[in-house]
């Protein structure tokens, strides 16, 4: 996995702030898809990590578009694929406090599937 671009922030800084708060959820639990570090809650996936950003796979709607209002938010690409479900955000080690109460979101819709 490629190191993220210094405009976006550092990778290993982002994933280790990450999981240090997702981690001590109830029912979280980490695994690699698409080559990422992926994070899930009772099974289901609510985060992925990439050289992309902090994409959230079970953000609801409204959250994603009060998301989009402050932050460029754009689809997760896999294998040259747009996955446009998924809410995907470029975040900084300094900035990933202030998105934790929307991960809850995409955790909490995770939890409810």
């Amino acid at each position: 996995m490629q190191e993220w671009p210094d405009a976006v922030g550092s990778f290993p800084a982002v994933r280790d702030a990450f999981e240090r708060e997702v981690l001590t959820w109830s029912a979280v639990s980490s695994h690699t898809m698409f080559g990422c570090p992926s994070y899930l809650a009772d099974g289901e996936l609510f985060a992925v990590l990439s050289d992309q950003g902090l994409s959230l796979t079970r953000l609801p709607d409204d959250d994603r578009r009060v998301l989009a209002a402050t932050h460029r938010v754009f689809p997760f690409i896999a294998n040259g694929r747009a996955v446009a479900s998924w809410t995907t955000v470029a975040v900084t080690p300094n900035e990933l406090d202030a998105m934790f109460p929307v991960v809850k979101k995409s955790y909490d819709a995770a939890l409810a599937a």
